[in-house]
C-alpha cells in the first residue's frame, strides 16, 4: 500500500499517519473516491455506520484506543459491519494483539470524537 506514495518508505509507520495522510495513500492506491469524514455529529456518525454494511461503501475509522481499551494512542482499522439491533460495530482491527472485535456505537463514537493534532479524527470512505 506504502509503494509510490513518498510515505514510510521502511514499511513500517513509526509515528503513525494522520486521517489526511492515509487518505493520500489510498488515494495513490485506488481508482476508488476517498472521502474524509470528521466533526461528525453522533446522529451523521450513526448514519455512516447504518452505511457500512453497503459493499459499495467500505469504512476505515481513525479513533484513540484510550478510549476503549483505556490505554493507547490513535490509530486506524477498517470497519466490518453495524449491527444495528444491537447498536455494536465490528472492527476488523489489523493488530494481532487485538483482533476483530465489537464495540458499542456510542464508545467507539467517543473514541473518534478526539483530536490527533489540531484535527478531530474521523471516518475515512471509499467507494
Amino acid at each position: 500500500m506504502l509503494a509510490g506514495t513518498g510515505r514510510c518508505w521502511t514499511g513500517l509507520c513509526i509515528l503513525g499517519l494522520t486521517l489526511d495522510e492515509l487518505a493520500e495513500v489510498a488515494r495513490t492506491n485506488t481508482s476508488r473516491k476517498v472521502t474524509v469524514l470528521r466533526n461528525l455529529s453522533e446522529g451523521q456518525f450513526l448514519e455512516h455506520l447504518r452505511r457500512s454494511n453497503d459493499p459499495g461503501r467500505r469504512y476505515i475509522v481513525n479513533f484513540n484506543r484510550a478510549q476503549i481499551f483505556g490505554a493507547g494512542v490513535g490509530h486506524h482499522s477498517p470497519i466490518g459491519g453495524y449491527l444495528e439491533a444491537e447498536d455494536l460495530v465490528f472492527v476488523l482491527d489489523v493488530n494481532s494483539n487485538y483482533q476483530p472485535w465489537l464495540v458499542e456505537r456510542k464508545r467507539l463514537f467517543a473514541a473518534v470524537n478526539t483530536y490527533d493534532g489540531d484535527k478531530k479524527r474521523g471516518l475515512l470512505l471509499i467507494e
